[in-house]
């Protein structure tokens, strides 16, 4: 009973059967099946209760026969029926079906190289919510400005991005309703390495040989589309609908090298792009970041190095008409770090950062300019610990003080002088 038994709410028991059938391997290939039974009780009103009943599939397949590829592709098909005391407090039976893949490639003794992933699953979502959640001062990021439209009720708008002093965090809750969804992820990345493929003692193999690129595509979709083959087959036409999606992103990274395993001088070039859509209960936000870059490492002496980056981004968010997170932010930095090392557990850094930030999405546009200096000390204690002394001063100007300034456009920094 509630009054005497030990039986806590935390308690489980569970019954598995799990027969399953391995080739170990024959020319390179290998194979598990598998057939699952299980039964879960939960406590209720101080006895154990049947649960659920589980049947699951799985099938693991690999194939490593030859040194260019190697992969493996596993297939769950899992069924769960809920007993009727727990369909009576919302539990409802439900079927996932699970297809992941990994897939590494190695070409032309090493000149192109990389790895395909693949992951797609049915199962119940719901539509989420942001919740502030009060905490002690300065342990949140978030502040809440009062109720500005008077309506006695804390609408998202009403709480603002803080460095410090936040008393309010933000967690991310699912809603009631379930639906029926496709999770999909997938990802690949490519390496080429053009040292590889020439001569490098030839005028050619000097020219090409210090080259080298590396491409990233990754793609996340949760969807109620029930056209099962525009996830499964990648149609990327349908992704990002404000009529299924629930939560989608997009995002491509490509990087080009010159020595890039140089100590002495290197260079990165770098463009990122990432289109992304969420649905939350207020309403949809739709995402696009994009960032190019140069970053150039090289030694002056033993002792001294230098990194410099140049970067341009752009960073455009449309957000319900309640809250405060829409905006078109670009901005240009150019950002020098030297660092000394007189000793191996000994360095200091040098950094210094100035910079342009612009938000259109007023009606005047925001425009900031920002300057930036730090000096760092670190002493490592070898196999003890480390000591590291920062001190920093940021100075933002704006162009007006009547807009709403987002916290990204600022980083979190007051306009004026700001010193750490």
């Amino acid at each position: 009973s509630s009054q005497k038994d030990s039986l806590l709410l935390g308690s489980l028991k569970y019954f598995e059967y799990s027969p399953y059938l391995e080739l170990m391997e024959i020319s390179g290939f290998r194979m598990l099946t598998k057939y699952s039974l299980r039964d879960d009780y939960l406590p209720d009103n101080g006895f154990m209760t049947k649960e659920s009943n589980s049947k699951s599939l799985l099938i693991d397949l690999n194939y490593s026969g030859i040194r260019e590829v190697n992969t493996n592709l596993v297939f769950t098909l899992r069924h769960k029926t809920y007993d009727e005391v727990f369909k009576q407090k919302g539990f409802l039976d439900n079927e996932t079906i699970i297809k992941r893949t990994r897939t590494k490639f190695i070409f032309w003794d090493r000149l192109l190289n990389g790895d395909f992933y693949y992951e797609v699953s049915t199962q119940k979502s719901a539509k989420l919510q942001k919740v502030f959640v009060g905490v002690e001062q300065g342990t949140g990021n978030y502040i809440y400005l009062g109720d500005l439209n008077e309506n006695g009720i804390a609408d998202e708008n009403e709480y603002q991005l803080s460095l410090f002093d936040g008393d309010y965090i933000q967690v991310t809750l699912p809603t009631d309703e379930l639906y029926p969804v496709i999770d999909l992820k997938t990802s690949t990345r490519w390496k080429i390495n053009f040292a590889e493929l020439v001569d490098v003692k030839t005028l050619l193999g000097k020219i090409v040989s210090p080259i080298s690129t590396e491409t990233f595509w990754r793609i996340e979709e949760i969807t109620r589309d029930s056209v099962y083959s525009n996830v499964y087959l990648l149609k990327l036409s349908t992704f990002q609908n404000q009529n299924t999606t629930i939560r989608g992103s997009n995002y491509l990274q490509q990087d080009f090298f010159l020595f890039e395993n140089d100590q002495e001088l290197s260079f990165r070039f770098r463009f990122t792009q990432r289109r992304a859509l969420n649905e939350f209960s207020s309403g949809y936000e739709q995402i696009y970041n994009r960032e190019r870059s140069l970053r150039i490492k090289f030694k002056m002496v033993k002792e001294i190095s230098n990194q410099t980056d140049i970067v341009n981004q752009i960073e455009n968010v449309s957000a319900p008409v309640n809250s405060n997170r829409s905006r078109q932010i670009s901005s240009n930095n150019l950002t020098s770090e030297f660092s000394y090392r007189p000793d191996k557990n000994i360095e200091v850094g040098f950094r210094i950062k100035v910079g342009n930030s612009e938000d259109t999405y007023p009606d005047i546009p925001t425009i900031i300019d920002m300057n930036s200096q730090l000096l760092r000390f670190n002493l490592s204690f070898l196999g003890t610990g480390r000591l590291r002394i920062e001190i920093e001063r940021n100075e933002l100007i704006a162009n007006t003080k009547e807009n709403f300034i987002p916290y990204e456009l600022t980083n979190g920094n007051q306009i004026g002088k700001n010193y750490y």
